[in-house]
């Protein structure tokens, strides 16, 4: 599971990792764009799980923007603070 506050910014980060896989995908970056989704693939099994996954699912998310700078969209995403 993520914390409730995160859940949100899980979704969101989520779908940065997809619009951005997909951009990988347009530039025919099929090397790249396969490890983008071995991590795009196990993010929402972390938010299934039992116990806290919080801080797996943000790192998992920060490995990907180091290997990949536009990915850091992601990890802003996860990390913005929820609205009212």
């Amino acid at each position: 599971m993520i914390a409730t506050d995160k859940y949100r910014g899980a979704l969101s980060a989520i779908n940065a990792v997809l619009v951005l896989a997909r951009s990988l995908a347009y530039e025919g970056k099929a090397a790249e764009l396969a490890d983008v989704l071995d991590v795009a693939e196990y993010l929402p099994l972390l938010l299934l799980e039992q116990s806290d996954r919080t801080e797996e699912f943000r790192q998992q998310l920060v490995g990907l923007a180091a290997a990949r700078p536009k990915f850091l969209l992601a990890v802003e995403r996860f990390d913005q603070v929820p609205g009212p």
